[in-house]
């Protein structure tokens, strides 16, 4: 009862700082990366066109995100919100907030169950300490609990790795053909998730050709792998079937991310072995818990080698794909995230039985145990807490897009300077109706077109923004600079993930007041004396 207690206490606290803040920025729609693009596939899919057109991902977590707006939809209908799917579809294209929270609390659930399975693997591996140690580790490990909020396909992948992981440990065990092929579905599952989520196939692999005390043949291990094989190719068939029905966009897809992994994307960081541990890791779970992850490896590597190998394969594996190019994203190395957390418990646990069996109190291994513990987490568990504070706080480009709103209601011409991530987001009235704000740009290759109402310049703390157009710069001069929001303190230097337009950091939150890039919003001076 009491485990149960511990247990369910953990899942919890794995609840609420994942579904903290999860409606963070919306209505804007470029405040997460790569969120809109799960987001457009989506809503075809529920519009009845299941060819996604796009292949850089499989598509079942978009399937997913379109068949959990039903409930959505129908609750909408009997409460009068909805008059049908037509005008369902034409609110979501106005207004697309519940695709991308759809989206998004799949990505926190899976987060949450992902704790949950570690324990299961952790004490089908280890015991019950070692596995409520790993629930906890992971719970609280920062880079999973950001990644969480996203809606996109990195934490539900890593969580159907994590199910086929602990199929792959009950067939080792069992030697059974039902765990054997729920491990390929599972795995094929993952990998209509994730393409890279494939690689949890080597830990099965290992668990069908291990060398065994008793005698098997080879050809019953070939047997095994190929039937492992072709149900995980028939399980992502099923859930990704444009993969194959458009085969060679597909393949060209798949050439394209390869080619983008290797090349890198904007600033150039390092390559990514070293960047994923010295700053994806390092940051992404603190020092402490990476370092307790990388001594469990080799201990249990040393201990017991043949679980070491079947624990290390997928995490390593991971590590040396993504960390092959210079496209670094923290968000990469997610699914080794959890296999980290598991030997880092393994590693708590055993030094704390040794240290308290050398000085004579093995009473206290427990304890010690937990001391440890909450030790080596608490720099993540930080780090978790000062996220999901900033991010439960305005973005400052919904504070600016509601500045303009409450000062220009019938609207205005805008040019913003800035990455495309940096823009301002304004709701359109309707499916068929433009938004009554305006863009237009002001690069110098442009045509001449009159002075926008308002100009946006940003200021990004990733370093690596464009410069401002000259003809942005002079009108910066002459307009009047009349609101200013500042979401972080340039005077400070955070760790970020540099690659990615995502701006909130990896470290170094005392100079961030809230998410998002500083902006300063100048108005034209013959009207800006009429704005208050």
């Amino acid at each position: 009862m009491r485990r149960h207690a511990l247990l369910l206490s953990i899942l919890a606290i794995a609840a609420v700082v994942r579904y903290w803040a999860i409606a963070f920025c919306l209505p804007g729609q470029l405040c997460r990366p790569d969120e809109e693009a799960v987001a457009a596939v989506a809503m075809g899919i529920f519009g009845r066109n299941f060819n996604p057109g796009f292949f850089d991902w499989p598509t079942l977590f978009m399937y997913v995100t379109a068949a959990s707006l039903v409930p959505f939809f129908k609750l909408g209908v009997f409460l009068g919100w909805f008059r049908g799917e037509p005008h369902f579809a034409r609110t979501l294209m106005t207004d697309a907030s519940p695709v991308f929270l759809a989206a998004r609390m799949l990505s926190a659930t899976a987060g949450v169950v992902s704790v949950w399975v570690i324990f299961r693997v952790g004490r089908h591996l280890f015991g019950e300490r070692t596995a409520i140690v790993a629930a906890l580790f992971l719970a609280l490990a920062f880079l999973h609990v950001r990644d969480s909020h996203f809606g996109v396909t990195d934490v539900p992948a890593t969580c159907l790795v994590l199910v086929s992981f602990l199929f792959t440990l009950r067939f080792w065990h069992s030697d059974r053909w039902r765990d054997l092929i729920l491990a390929a579905v599972t795995a094929g599952l993952a990998t209509s998730t994730k393409y890279n989520a494939a690689l949890i196939a080597l830990p099965a692999l290992w668990a069908v050709f291990r060398p065994r005390s008793a005698p098997t043949t080879f050809a019953r291990q070939l047997g095994r792998s190929s039937v492992f094989a072709v149900i995980m190719v028939l399980a992502f068939g099923l859930t990704s079937p444009y993969c194959f029905i458009e085969f060679e966009r597909w393949i060209a897809a798949l050439r394209g991310i390869s080619a983008h992994l290797a090349d890198g994307h904007g600033v150039v960081v390092g390559r990514g072995w070293v960047v994923h541990l010295t700053s994806s890791l390092r940051y992404g779970l603190g020092l402490p818990l990476l370092v307790a992850g990388l001594a469990g490896l080799f201990l249990l590597a040393w201990k017991q080698p043949a679980q070491g190998i079947l624990v290390a394969l997928f995490p390593v594996a991971c590590w040396a794909l993504v960390g092959s190019g210079y496209t670094v994203f923290a968000r990469y190395i997610v699914p080794a995230v959890p296999f980290l957390c598991l030997v880092a418990a393994y590693a708590v646990t055993e030094v704390s039985r040794t240290a308290t069996a050398l000085g004579g109190r093995p009473n206290l291994s427990h304890a010690a145990s937990w001391a440890l513990a909450l030790l080596v987490v608490a720099p993540s568990a930080w780090s978790v807490v000062q996220f999901d504070r900033l991010l439960s706080r305005e973005d400052s480009r919904v504070v600016a897009a509601q500045w303009v709103r409450a000062r220009f209601p019938d609207g205005a011409t805008i040019a913003q300077v800035g990455r495309r991530s940096t823009n301002l987001f304004f709701v359109p009235e309707g499916p068929t109706t433009p938004s009554r704000y305006k863009t237009m740009t002001l690069a110098e290759d442009s045509p001449p077109t009159a002075e926008p109402d308002i100009l946006v310049v940003a200021n990004s703390p990733l370093g690596y923004a464009p410069a401002i157009p000259p003809r942005a710069a002079a009108l910066s001069v002459r307009y009047t600079p009349l609101s200013a929001i500042v979401a972080y303190d340039q005077s400070t230097r955070g760790v970020y993930d540099w690659q990615d337009e995502f701006y909130l950091p990896l470290a170094g939150f005392a100079g961030v007041s809230r998410p998002g890039p500083n902006l300063t919003l100048y108005v034209r001076p013959d009207i800006a004396g009429k704005v208050r």
